[in-house]
């Protein structure tokens, strides 16, 4: 045999036959098909163990609500902490263990928390509203109206316009209690000019105007609130006491009647409707009345308070247990036995200084006894009020 021919045995044996190619690439293939039937064990074992925690984790919570409604806030402060073993960066669980904390008076360590989410989400609306929450409990005004701003211009999920309504409504409330009125005032024309055309919206509004002392602004609200639903009971009667406390009675008797009219149970501004025609009844100084009838509604306002000013006079002494009268009330008691044989319909009706002479001592004599003695009721309220109104005071 040639060398040629032995190099080429050589090679002929060297190379792998087809039964060795084949043994070869089923061991890789068998080890491949094994790997990943490994990473998909370990991915379905990975998948199962997160899906148990995040099932532990919604248990605890749902745990931990249960106990922050029933008002056990420390059993819900350790289902919170719970959970969020379960999802360390689950910024829901977090939140509501600062509610927790906060229900149970741990106020720094609930804001240590919402502080925490704040760092991450400064615009986050509900955030904000807590943090706000957190600082009026705490007494810190200026921190509570920054995050009540906050929250207001802040970003929430679902109905974002309610959400900041909500807000605008939760800061009048706050600032009202503080008695800042001038702010509410202020953060009150603001939600104004948000507000759907909704009856009950207009009508919160206005009642919160009125608790700020703004009675122009909150005679506005009620109007718009009768501009959408004009036999709104609420608004009609709301209408009527805020036109009392401006001293205009007329208007007031108007939105009063209607109120009455449409629920006679209504007693709040039933009474108000009763003062309000007393008022106008026995006013001397009502435009489009004679001469004769002005004259007669003083000496029946003279009646009312000489027989007011009698008994305050002797309630005075008893309470004192004194045999001299209040030298103020004797004072007036004097002045008016003096001017008592003038008091008469056709004297005082060709007599303008005598007229008003009387009326001032009248209005003089309620203002008094109310000070010393009991409060006014029935035609005496209705005088003192037209007093004060001439005074300027808000009746």
């Amino acid at each position: 045999m040639t060398p040629t021919d032995h190099e080429s045995t050589a090679l002929a044996d060297a190379r792998p036959g087809p039964g060795k190619t084949s043994d070869r690439d089923a061991i890789l293939l068998l080890s491949l098909f094994g790997l990943a039937i490994l990473f998909t064990m370990a991915g379905v074992a990975a998948r199962l163990f997160h899906a148990k925690e995040r099932s532990l984790g919604q248990e605890w919570y749902a745990r931990g609500e249960a106990d922050l409604k029933a008002g056990r806030a420390p059993v819900a402060i350790e289902d919170f902490r719970n959970a969020l073993a379960y999802a360390r960066d689950d910024p829901f669980y977090r939140l509501h263990l600062a509610l927790a904390l906060a229900a149970a008076d741990r106020n720094e360590e609930a804001r240590a928390h919402l502080l925490n989410l704040w760092e991450r989400q400064p615009g986050d609306g509900t955030v904000n509203l807590e943090l706000a929450r957190l600082a009026a409990r705490q007494g810190k005004t200026a921190d509570a109206v920054r995050y009540f701003h906050n929250a207001i211009f802040g970003v929430w999920p679902g109905n974002p316009d309610e959400a900041r309504r909500d807000v605008r409504f939760e800061l009048c409330d706050f600032l009202l209690a503080r008695g800042l009125k001038a702010e509410a005032q202020a953060a009150l024309m603001e939600l104004a000019t948000k507000l759907p055309k909704d009856a009950d919206l207009h009508v919160r509004v206005a009642d919160l105007f009125l608790a700020a002392a703004d009675y122009p602004h909150a005679l506005a609200e009620f109007r718009q609130a009768l501009d959408v639903s004009n036999r709104n009971e609420q608004a009609l009667a709301g209408a009527g006491e805020v036109a009392f406390r401006m001293g205009d009675f007329r208007t007031a008797r108007r939105y009063l009647d209607r109120a009455v009219r449409l629920n006679p149970q209504k007693r709040d501004a039933a009474g108000l409707l009763e003062i309000t025609n007393l008022v106008l009844a026995l006013d001397p100084q009502a435009r489009g009345i004679s001469a004769r009838e002005r004259a007669a509604r003083v000496v029946r306002a003279f009646g009312l308070a000489t027989a007011r000013l009698e008994a305050c006079a002797a309630k005075r002494q008893e309470v004192l247990r004194s045999a001299e009268p209040d030298p103020e009330i004797r004072l007036l008691s004097d002045r008016a036995k003096q001017i008592r044989p003038k008091v008469k319909e056709r004297t005082l009706a060709r007599d303008a200084d005598l007229l008003t002479q009387t009326t001032d001592l009248v209005f003089e004599v309620e203002q008094v006894c109310q000070q010393k003695c009991e409060p006014a009721t029935g035609g005496d309220l209705a005088l003192l009020l037209l007093a004060r109104q001439r005074g300027g005071a808000e009746p």
